[in-house]
């Protein structure tokens, strides 16, 4: 794992990370999507597959196409780590954590995500792009408006972390060309609703 330094100041920190997972680890995680099935959610077309931890390790629920005993392991370090940010970024929430929350998230082209912060219930949340090779990153806003506009470029195995605020406004959107695959894990306070967001 590398953090990467990027040059811009959003209104809060935030930490980018390339080969955030180990090459193994990566492999699994891909494996995880779904394809598209717009019966899913015939509104916005999105899949997500959704599998959450507690802290102890034990697993809440898996709809996801990686079995347990394959996540269980990653997660273990994963959420030391996750932990580790998040007490970096905002120590003040660590006692509110309870879940990790595993969104393995599937759009389809052209669409997209509209400037939101995220509930608070997402004491720290992590975009991790996965696949294909290129298309959109994340986008972070200094407004709702959509004032200085910044992308995270795409990359597979690069990680966003940040800890919600009001004022962490930020958006995604999938090219034309391919369908766009990130995970989204999210350090919780409460186990997040098996729903596509």
């Amino acid at each position: 794992m590398k953090e990467v330094a990027l040059d811009y100041v959003w209104t809060n920190p935030y930490i980018v990370f390339d080969e955030f997972f180990e090459p193994e680890e990566f492999e699994t995680v891909k494996s995880g999507f779904g394809d598209i099935d717009r019966r899913f959610n015939p509104r916005r077309g999105f899949l997500v597959l959704k599998c959450a931890f507690d802290l102890s390790g034990r697993c809440v629920y898996n709809t996801t196409r990686c079995t347990e005993d394959k996540l269980r392991p990653i997660n273990e370090r994963l959420a030391t780590i996750l932990l580790n940010v998040l007490g970096a970024l905002a120590p003040h929430k660590l006692e509110q954590a309870r879940y990790v929350d595993w969104g393995f998230q599937t759009t389809p082209k052209s669409l997209g995500q509209s400037i939101h912060p995220d509930i608070p219930e997402k004491l720290l949340s992590a975009v991790v792009y996965c696949k294909p090779e290129e298309n959109l990153g994340t986008f972070l806003f200094s407004s709702q408006a959509g004032g200085d506009r910044f992308e995270v470029p795409w990359k597979p195995n690069r990680a966003l972390i940040f800890s919600k605020a009001e004022d962490t406004w930020h958006s995604y959107r999938c090219n034309a060309t391919e369908q766009r695959c990130a995970l989204v894990l999210n350090v919780m306070s409460k186990v997040d609703p098996m729903e596509p967001g």
